[in-house]
């Protein structure tokens, strides 16, 4: 590459480079000593190459930037040694001070919830030994009556100190690593004596905001329901509480989620606005890219000025800025260099999901954008139509592996929504800010206009809802890993080939036709010939849906079943929906030929229910306890339809499925005698693929596991799924004695109050040389066996 030459070119592989070195440093963890010295070699070869004007100058600042990369990993990974997560497992009293407005919410039994966000100043272990500590904590409390806070107040509470944890599974948020990437480093819940407040007088700037905010959201509900007052609010400045569900997830299905958290589309939107005004009073183009940037900035002041605003409207600013100047290429420049400074200040934003969306949505508005709209209406499409389908195709196409990583869904349904549901939601969030405004001159107008704004939601509201109802509205994509990603990035550049370019590559193509055929039927070949030759698998996936038990199996073919399905007891969370219908997608499992379930506790069969919901499931195994208790498990009425697909297993039971059996080993009948925890009902199955088995007990008890031993039933098997999370009400020694495992596998969660897995079952298994692996620390495990050999891969490892 010539010095000065294809500066696009040059600032993206800076930026890739960077990037993949922040992904090395996390993966490597190597220390910043090991990485100055070529580092400092690298870049004084980039400087003599730059004065030299050496064409491999662009390789050495590129390795520089790689190198960089892991350096500014390993430097913002590495916390303070006064940080609160090193307190994590302490019960402690934290001082800290509000940053934030409490975020107030409602269980489904009524119950007030709350979590507020402090900047911590200080830490006391027993009330003695007070130190200085920093880091951002969260603490969630429930108070039925919380006190009044402002942001900047002196907070104190006591409790645990724990790490910030998610469900590590394949295709999920990380959720510890997207709080480090905003300074959130502990969580801590507050007990029934809840949170001490020290006001602190003044009215800070923050405050103001806040207030601003708070009048918007009372003027709103003086004119309309809170649950209308919740969505315009969040349409106006981001976040979803008291939403309802249902709205959200249509939003979802057509593509419009975006409008409910602050993004590029309302910086945009903005912009567009002052823009249109800058035009209407002629103003000079340097005078409304100044007006433009303003408007942003306040914008993003109101909404809170958190991370993924503030990125945002840096984006958004410098590019229409330069859009406005008719710098087209400056603003792509622009975005790169953006991208660089970025990451280079706060590396850890590389795994923000917020960031990767922004930033390739921005990034296909402006390469992809303009070619399509030029495209559509040369080939006859209107103005406002050509617009809609290049902005929707190009932000989505743009973003499509990060989309296909985490949701594995494509609206296609966005394509309609985009021209018939979002100019009517632009018009509702600038009726809606201007409503606020008038509101504190003229508090009847403005209140009429955010009645206004009212029915507008509702007409937005039936819309939506009716689209997302559509046939296909949206289709499931495979998940693509780095190499499928690299190649699809690849095959959408050739849209940003100049007609000369294109021309070249066709000539070369057609030159060199046979040989790239040749080259690509070997491929083709080879591939095929592997798939015939190598042994098929069994993949037995031990799911993290924390203090809970579920599993899927896919046999060698692809056919699917689980065993159990993880939920939670209050059902404030719905595991079925959020973790385990994702990890199904993700790995492309859309269909289940059955669900084992071992006993109806919440903790085993609740997410069953939001798994059928989703997807199609052919029947439904399940211990001797009755319809009923499964689907109060479920939260389901005694009359739901899809209880008909539930049978009672029967002991003995076999199935076979391309080579993989699936048998009821132990069903016991509940006697009148047991004690009714569900516990006592657990059944046992047993899935064997060739010299190899898996063992589910449920929460099997001692003294089942005993009758189960009387009965004569041999429950030998090479992975034991360990019974009741590692509690000593189970796996006794005659059981392990008996089990024989080779691998132990704990489905338990982080940090669980009821202590498990306990220490002695442990001991048993350690003195028994079994291998243990946990949910709790590796996250997601998985089995791949061909009957013979087995492979086992944790999500902490990230060999899954």
């Amino acid at each position: 590459m010539e010095i000065g030459q294809r500066q696009e070119v040059f600032l993206a592989s800076l930026l890739l480079a960077l990037g993949t070195g922040i992904i090395a440093g996390r993966i490597w963890e190597l220390s910043a000593g090991v990485i100055v010295v070529p580092l400092l070699t690298a870049v004084g070869m980039s400087f003599y190459g730059a004065l030299r004007l050496r064409k491999w100058t662009w390789l050495a600042a590129v390795s520089a930037f790689f190198l960089l990369g892991i350096l500014r990993f390993a430097a913002a990974d590495e916390l303070p040694v006064s940080d609160i997560s090193y307190f994590a497992g302490e019960t402690v009293k934290v001082e800290g001070v509000l940053k934030e407005e409490p975020r107030l919410t409602q269980d489904e039994q009524g119950g007030q919830k709350q979590r507020y966000l402090l900047a911590v100043t200080q830490v006391s272990i027993d009330r003695q030994q007070v130190q200085k500590a920093s880091g951002g904590l969260y603490v969630y409390a429930r108070q039925a009556n919380a006190p009044e806070v402002q942001i900047g107040d002196r907070i104190s509470v006591s409790g645990k100190v724990r790490i910030p944890r998610g469900y590590q599974n394949p295709g999920q948020l990380n959720t510890q690593m997207l709080l480090k990437s905003q300074g959130i480093t502990a969580t801590l819940s507050a007990g029934k004596q809840g949170i001490g407040v020290e006001h602190v007088d003044g009215s800070n700037f923050t405050r103001r905001l806040a207030a601003v905010r708070r009048h918007y959201r009372e003027q709103m509900e003086k004119v309309m329901p809170k649950t209308e007052a919740a969505a315009i609010f969040a349409m106006l400045f981001g976040g979803y509480d008291g939403l309802s569900p249902a709205l959200v997830e249509s939003f979802t299905l057509v593509g419009l989620v975006h409008i409910l958290s602050v993004s590029g589309s309302h910086i945009s939107l903005l912009a567009a606005v002052m823009a249109g005004l800058g035009g209407l009073l002629r103003l000079p183009k340097a005078v409304t890219a100044l007006l433009v940037t303003g408007l942003i900035f306040i914008y993003s002041l109101l909404a809170g000025a958190v991370p993924p605003v503030i990125r945002s409207a840096i984006m958004g600013s410098l590019a229409f800025a330069a859009l406005a100047l008719d710098r087209e290429r400056d603003a792509r420049r622009i975005l790169l260099l953006t991208g660089l400074a970025m990451l280079l200040i706060s590396p850890l934003l590389l795994f923000h999901i917020s960031f990767q969306l922004s930033f390739m949505a921005t990034a296909g508005l402006l390469y992809l954008a303009p070619i399509w709209q030029k495209y559509f209406l040369e080939h006859g499409c209107r103005q406002f139509a050509a617009a809609g389908l290049s902005i929707t195709l190009a932000a989505q196409l743009a973003a499509l592996p990060i989309l296909a990583w985490y949701f594995n869904q494509l609206s296609l349904a966005s394509l309609v929504a985009n021209i018939v549901v979002l100019p009517l939601v632009e018009l509702l969030i600038v009726l809606g800010l201007f409503s606020g405004v008038l509101a504190f001159v003229f508090p009847l107008a403005g209140g009429i206009f955010f009645a206004g704004g009212s029915l507008l939601l509702g007409i937005v509201t039936e819309l939506t809802v009716k689209i997302a109802a559509l046939p296909a509205s949206s289709v499931w994509i495979p998940s693509l890993n780095a190499g499928w990603s690299l190649l699809y990035y690849a095959v959408l550049s050739l849209f940003l080939l100049t007609g000369e370019q294109r021309e070249c590559l066709r000539k070369f193509l057609q030159a060199r036709k046979k040989q790239l055929g040749i080259g690509m039927l070997s491929i083709l070949v080879f591939i095929v010939s592997w798939q015939m030759v190598r042994p098929g698998e069994l993949q037995v996936h031990f799911i993290d849906v924390g203090q809970g038990d579920a599993a899927l199996v896919i046999t060698p073919h692809g056919r699917a079943f689980m065993f159990d399905c993880g939920g939670t007891r209050d059902r404030n969370f719905a595991v079925g929906a959020k973790v385990d219908v994702p990890y199904l997608l993700h790995l492309g499992v859309r269909h289940l030929d059955a669900v084992f379930l071992s006993h109806a506790h919440e903790d085993h069969a609740a997410g069953c229910g939001d798994i059928m919901k989703k997807i199609p499931v052919d029947q439904v195994i399940t211990a001797d306890e009755g319809l009923a208790d499964y689907a109060r498990s479920m939260g389901w009425g005694d009359n739901e339809p899809l209880l008909r697909k539930f049978h009672t297993a029967r002991q003995g039971e076999k199935m076979t499925v391309d080579g993989v059996t699936v048998e009821v080993l132990f069903a016991p009948p509940l006697q009148a005698g047991d004690n009714k925890t569900g516990n006592e009902a657990s059944n046992v199955y047993r899935v064997s693929y060739g010299q190899a088995s898996f063992l589910f007990t449920g929460d099997l008890t001692k003294d089942k596991e005993s009758q189960l031993l009387a009965e004569g039933i041999n429950p030998a098997s090479t992975v034991l799924k360990v019974g009741h999370h590692g509690s000593d009400t189970s796996s006794s020694e005659e059981f392990l004695q008996a089990a024989a495992p080779q691998f132990a596998v704990i489905c338990v969660g982080a940090d669980n109050s009821f202590g498990h897995p306990k220490k002695s079952v442990l001991a048993r298994l350690q003195a028994r040389g079994i291998q243990i692996l946990r949910t709790d620390k590796q996250g997601a495990v998985k089995f791949c066996t061909d009957g013979r050999k087995m492979r086992v891969e944790t999500y902490t490892e990230k060999g899954i």
